[in-house]
């Protein structure tokens, strides 16, 4: 789903049955029980008589089964949904194209429903999972999950995903699995009444302003019209209970660890250059990335490496997949960019920028196209009607 939304909706995708590329689980150094309360009753804010959904793959039972007894001590009604690799593999690799596109109808009368959405990862390996199974069939599926897209602003459906550290995945950013798991438990643990504040702050800025520059060291220069009708989500780790009666899905949706700042701009309007040195493409190196955007639509993409993936995963899909989307920005002070060494560009960073084609009509826009694709701008200095916010990839308030 980063190649569809931003962060702040990737387990969005999840949650409809489209695939996205997860996170895998193992044993946390986190107590779940601990974990488990803070979900319930914080995150989720959880009243007495809910209907409570707790998923995820058979590698994370020990902390789905910790939900669902504090969801039933806070006097919610939870059901757990189990996935695996085998099944998940499955799905896309095995089933015959004709099943690919079945609308799921069902799964959006079960979301009316339900009152709360506790999600972890499925997959507990998903490089071995989706690496190699074709794009069209993942576009297949996609275009059948927008029956779930379309009701879920009206759903009423509130999401809380938990993202967990992994040798696999810290093996997968070129990162030491302890360095990397320490950073990921103190961003869980961050300060998530500050990081709101922030959030809220730059939200203020943005709402009354006109055009947002986006520069560079590595020479990316454009610009765009931020669009004051459009939502501004901040994802802060938490559902209040203002929040939930919120007719916007993805005000509606926290993650742990989380922290940043998403919307839609006017897509006709992005004009100028994007320079990304390194990137992913499917788990591979997609590197010395550069393109233009010209009203909105991204133009003369080169890649020194992995130009051919990028063309193969865009071409399965239709309607304004290429166009502007989203901005991003991340507010979490304990997640960090790591690239000598690593190969770490986690959204919610604090100062991190992530700008996205494709898909954006959950965060109010205009692009339907399930498809899409998601790009980091380290060390981005972003101005506001000319007011710098970051600068050199830290934020400035």
């Amino acid at each position: 789903m980063s190649r569809v939304l931003t962060r702040c909706s990737l387990y969005v995708v999840a949650v409809l049955g489209v695939v996205v590329y997860a996170v895998p689980v193992a044993t946390a150094a986190e107590d779940p029980a601990q974990l488990a309360c803070r979900v319930v009753k914080t995150s989720g804010n959880i009243e007495p008589g809910e209907v409570v959904v707790v998923s995820g793959g058979k590698h994370t039972l020990d902390l789905m089964e910790a939900i669902a007894i504090e969801v039933q001590k806070a006097g919610g009604m939870p059901t757990m949904f189990l996935n695996t690799d085998r099944v998940l593999r499955a799905r896309y690799a095995e089933s015959p194209e004709e099943f690919l596109d079945q609308e799921p109808k069902y799964f959006a009368e079960w979301l009316e429903q339900i009152d709360l959405w506790i999600g972890l990862p499925g997959a507990e390996d998903p490089k071995a999972v989706f690496a190699d199974i074709p794009e069209e069939r993942f576009a297949k599926s996609a275009r059948a999950g927008a029956v779930i897209r379309d009701m879920l602003n009206e759903s009423g459906v509130r999401v809380v995903f938990i993202d967990y550290p992994t040798r696999e995945q810290a093996a997968n950013n070129s990162l030491d699995f302890a360095t990397y798991e320490k950073m990921h438990w103190r961003a869980v643990k961050a300060d998530y009444q500050k990081i709101s504040e922030k959030g809220d702050y730059l939200r203020n800025i943005l709402q009354s302003a006109r055009t947002v520059r986006v520069t560079s060291p590595h020479g990316t220069a454009f610009t765009f019209d931020t669009g004051k009708r459009r939502p501004i989500i901040v994802d802060d780790g938490i559902v209040t209970a203002q929040e939930a009666r919120s007719k916007t899905f993805l005000t509606r949706l926290a993650s742990l660890p989380g922290g940043s700042l998403s919307f839609a701009p006017i897509e006709r309007s992005a004009n100028g250059k994007v320079v990304v040195p390194k990137h992913r493409c499917r788990f591979a190196p997609l590197t010395g990335i550069s393109f233009e955007f010209k009203n909105g639509k991204l133009v003369n993409l080169t890649a020194t490496e992995g130009a051919d993936c990028f063309e193969e995963t865009m071409a399965p899909y239709t309607g304004p997949k290429d166009m502007f989307a989203s901005i991003q920005i991340g507010l979490n002070p304990e997640l960090k960019v790591m690239e000598n060494p690593g190969d770490f560009r986690p959204t919610d960073a604090a100062g991190m920028v992530t700008i996205s084609i494709g898909y954006n009509e959950l965060l109010g826009g205009k692009n339907t196209s399930p498809g899409g694709f998601s790009f980091p701008i380290v060390d981005a200095t972003v101005l506001v009607d000319g007011r710098e916010v970051i600068t050199d990839g830290k934020l400035g308030f």
